[in-house]
C-alpha cells in the first residue's frame, strides 16, 4: 500500500472509510447531516478504537521503529537498508485527517450543539476529554511531521475552509498546550456529578480496572485531569533544547496542581481491547522478528523481571539469546540466523497479539490487547529527568525507582491479561532486587542516561516514544549503561531516521499552495534536511 498525505477537506470521510467512494467522501465532508443519529459517545469510541490500526503496526512499528530502536531484529538479520524510510511509513498522519481520530473528535462539539438546551451543559466534560485526546493525537502527528494543518482543519462540513493552512510546529506546541490546559481547568471547575459520562464507550478505562463497571462521571473526570497534566509535561519535554524556559514554566505550573497527578500504574492512559482487535493472523502479528542482543544482554545481566514478559527463551537452549542488530554481523552469525527459530529468543507474541496460538495444544489465546499512549511509568521518568536536570525540585532517584517499579508492575499485569506464558509475575522482592543491580542502581552522575535507558525499556510497546526520547537525549547508544549495537554496513555506520518524509501534493490539489508554504518555512531551518523526503533531517523541536 502506498500512502499519500493528501489534505483535501480534512474532515470526516464517512463512518466506514473502507466503503466510501469519492462522491460519498465529498458528501460526508460537506454535509453534517451524514452523522445521522450518532451520539457524542459513539464518536469518542470510534476515535479511540481508530487511534491504532494494523497498517501502522505493520509498516511503522514492526518494520521500522522496532528495528531502529533495537527492540527486535529481523529473523534473517537486519539488511543494509533496514534504517531507511519507505513510502509506506507514517500512518499516523493519515489517521488524524482521513481516519477516525481528529475528524471524529471534532464532531463531538457539533453533536452536543444539536442536543436540547437542557442537555448540552451535561456534556461539558465529554468535550474537554475529547479536546485532550485530540491534542495528544495532533502532538503525535506533528512530532515527526513538523508543520501540519490543525487550527483550520476538520471544519469543512461545518462551514470551515477546505484549504486549511499549515500551522508551524512551534505555534502548534503553544496551541496544544493551551488546549489541554483549558480542558483540565474546565474538568476541575465543573461539577462532575452533573455530567454525562462516556462510560462504557471509553476503551481507555475499561471495566476491568473498576470492579467490573465503567468509570462513573466523577472518577472519569478525575482520571482525565491526571492524563491532561501528564500530557502537558510530555509535550513540554520536547522543548528542552528549543525553549527551556517555557519547559520550566509549564512544568512548574503543572506540578503546582499537586492533587491531580498520576500516582499508580492503573492511572496509565492505555487503549484496551480484546483479542479480535489485534488479530494474530493479520498485520499485527510480530512473527518473523527476534529479540535484540542489546536488550537481552542488559536484561539478563540485571535479572530484569520483564525479560520473560518481553521475550521467550530460545527453544533449543532454554536461555534468553538476542540477535545482533548490525547488518555487518549477519555473515559472522550465519548459523545463529539460519536457526533463529530455535537458537534466538522470540517475542512474547501474545503481548502483541493475544489471540496467538502458541502451539501448545491449547489453541488460540483469549486475552486482552493493549496499546499504551501515556503510562504512569513514563510520567515518573519525566519527573525523574526534570529533577536530574534541576528543572524542578523533584528527587530524581525517587521518581526513577517509581518509574521502574510501575513499568514492571504494568507489564506483569498486561502479560498476564494477554495470556502470555512462561514468565514469572512480578513481586516486590524481584523489583527490589532489580533496583539494586549494577547498571540499575541510580547514580546521580549518570542520572539522565540511566533514566532514559529505563524509559526506553518501558517503551517496549511504544517504540515511537522511545525514538523521540533517543532523539532528545541521545540514549541509549553504544556506550550507555544499556549498550546498543553499532549498526554498520560494510564498515560504515548507518544513520537512523529522525522524521517522516513528506509526500508532496500534486499542483492540481486545492491545498498545494498551503503545503508548499509549509515546506518553504520548514526548509529555512538548516537542520530540516535536504528536501521534503529527507528522513534524516529534523523537525523544529529536534535540535542537535
Amino acid at each position: 500500500m502506498n500512502k499519500k498525505k493528501y489534505i483535501i477537506s480534512l474532515s470526516v470521510a464517512c463512518l466506514s472509510m473502507a466503503a466510501c467512494k469519492k462522491s460519498a467522501f465529498v458528501e460526508a465532508n460537506l454535509n453534517p447531516n451524514t452523522l445521522y443519529s450518532v451520539t457524542p459517545g459513539d464518536q469518542f469510541l470510534a476515535a479511540a478504537s481508530g487511534c491504532q490500526d494494523d497498517f501502522e503496526y505493520y509498516y511503522d512499528v514492526l518494520r521500522a521503529e522496532n528495528l531502529w530502536m533495537q527492540y527486535t531484529v529481523n529473523s534473517g538479520g537486519n539488511s543494509s537498508g533496514f534504517a531507511r524510510v519507505t513510502g509506506n511509513f507514517d500512518y499516523r498522519y493519515g489517521k488524524i485527517f482521513f481516519g477516525r481520530v481528529g475528524t471524529y473528535l471534532s464532531d463531538i462539539p457539533f453533536l452536543v450543539s444539536k442536543l436540547s438546551a437542557a442537555d448540552q451543559p451535561k456534556y461539558k466534560n465529554m468535550m474537554s476529554i475529547a479536546s485532550i485526546f485530540k491534542a495528544y493525537y495532533a502532538f503525535y502527528v506533528t512530532d515527526i511531521n513538523g508543520n501540519m494543518p490543525y487550527s483550520q482543519a476538520f471544519q469543512a462540513r461545518y462551514g470551515g475552509t477546505t484549504t486549511p493552512v499549515y500551522d508551524a510546529q512551534q505555534t502548534l506546541f503553544d496551541t496544544l498546550d493551551l488546549q489541554v490546559k483549558t480542558a483540565v481547568a474546565s474538568l476541575e471547575s465543573t461539577d462532575a456529578t452533573t455530567q454525562t459520562a462516556i462510560g462504557g464507550k471509553d476503551p481507555f478505562f475499561p471495566a476491568a480496572y473498576n470492579n467490573g463497571q465503567p468509570l462513573d462521571n466523577v472518577h472519569e473526570a478525575a482520571a482525565w485531569i491526571k492524563i491532561g497534566n501528564a500530557l502537558r509535561l510530555k509535550m513540554a519535554m520536547r522543548l528542552m533544547k528549543r525553549d527551556p524556559s517555557k519547559l520550566t514554566s509549564i512544568a512548574t505550573e503543572v506540578l503546582a496542581d499537586n492533587t491531580h497527578q498520576m500516582s499508580a500504574y492503573t492511572d496509565s492512559w492505555v487503549l484496551y481491547a480484546g483479542p479480535a482487535y489485534a488479530n494474530a493472523t493479520g498485520n499485527w502479528n510480530p512473527v518473523g522478528f527476534n529479540a535484540s542482543r542489546a536488550i537481552v544482554n542488559f536484561m539478563t545481566a540485571t535479572s530484569d523481571p520483564r525479560e520473560g514478559m518481553f521475550y521467550r527463551p530460545a527453544i533449543k537452549t532454554g536461555v534468553f539469546v538476542g540477535a545482533p542488530a548490525s547488518p555487518d554481523d549477519v555473515t559472522a552469525n550465519q548459523n545463529l540466523f539460519q536457526h533463529s527459530d530455535s537458537l534466538i529468543s522470540q517475542l512474547q507474541h501474545r503481548l502483541f497479539t493475544p489471540g496467538y496460538d502458541e502451539g501448545d495444544g491449547n489453541g488460540a489465546g483469549t486475552g486482552d490487547a493493549f496499546f499504551p499512549l501515556l503510562t504512569y511509568a513514563e510520567y515518573c521518568f519525566i519527573r525523574a529527568e526534570l529533577g536530574a536536570r534541576a528543572i524542578t525540585g523533584d528527587d530524581a532517584a525517587t521518581w526513577y525507582n517509581a518509574g521502574i517499579t510501575a513499568s514492571i508492575q504494568f507489564y506483569s499485569d498486561r502479560a498476564s491479561k494477554a495470556g502470555a506464558t512462561g514468565f514469572t509475575p512480578a513481586t516486590s522482592g524481584l523489583i527490589s532486587a532489580y533496583l539494586g543491580m549494577p547498571g540499575v542502581l541510580y547514580k546521580p552522575a549518570k542520572g539522565v542516561e540511566m533514566i532514559a535507558c529505563q524509559a526506553y525499556l518501558d517503551f517496549f510497546r511504544q517504540p515511537s516514544e522511545a525514538w523521540a526520547w533517543w532523539k532528545r537525549t541521545g540514549f541509549p547508544n553504544s556506550t550507555s549503561v544499556l549498550a546498543w549495537d553499532v549498526p554498520k554496513n560494510s564498515g560504515t555506520v548507518l544513520v537512523l531516521p529522525r522524521r517522516a518524509g513528506i509526500s508532496v501534493l500534486p499542483t492540481t490539489d486545492a491545498n498545494y499552495k498551503n503545503q508548499q508554504a509549509a515546506i518553504t518555512a520548514m526548509s529555512a531551518d538548516p537542520n530540516w534536511g535536504n528536501g521534503p523526503n529527507d528522513a534524516y533531517g529534523r523537525v523544529w523541536w529536534d535540535m542537535p
